[in-house]
């Protein structure tokens, strides 16, 4: 018997966009409506809306969306703006970032789960502004300088442990 809590939960509303599981993407998802995928996806998905990845889904990406249930497996980062829902028999490799998590006992997480949504800014490397003529040696330290560690990186993670 389906309980209607979980029938609720995994309802898209008419319009949403559906991923049959006889097909496999290879390319990003762009969507401003919400989606169910039941097939596999080898790019990242991004929504405005809900995304349900069902059981027999495979998604290697990273997901960007307002709300996440997922029942299959997904191979990427995770970025919810609003509640993510991890089912019992999903398997989730990669970082989970959502603002309201619920997370089902049986369900598989290999990587931290954290309370932010913004994925983590990438080092910038530094441009050399001089030019370089031909014979002469181009300065080391400007292209190799680590980049500075934030001030209040604590302050930006928030980790739900």
């Amino acid at each position: 018997m389906i309980s209607v809590r979980h029938f609720f939960r995994n309802i898209i509303v008419p319009g949403a966009f559906r991923i049959p599981k006889e097909v496999t993407v290879n390319g990003s998802i762009d969507a401003t409506i919400s989606g169910r995928i039941d097939g596999n996806v080898k790019g990242n998905v991004k929504t405005t809306g809900k995304l349900v990845v069902s059981e027999t889904a495979s998604i290697k990406g990273h997901i960007y969306a307002a709300d996440l249930v997922v029942h299959g497996k997904v191979y990427g980062d995770v970025y919810i703006s609003n509640k993510a829902h991890i089912s019992n028999k999903a398997f989730v490799k990669g970082d989970v970032n959502a603002i309201v998590l619920e997370l089902e006992e049986g369900a598989v997480v290999e990587g931290a789960i954290r309370k932010n949504v913004l994925p983590a800014p990438k080092a910038e490397t530094p441009s050399v502004t001089e030019q370089h003529h031909p014979g002469e040696a181009i300065p080391v330290a400007a292209a190799a300088a680590p980049a500075a560690p934030a001030a209040n990186e604590e302050e930006q993670t928030t980790s739900w442990f």
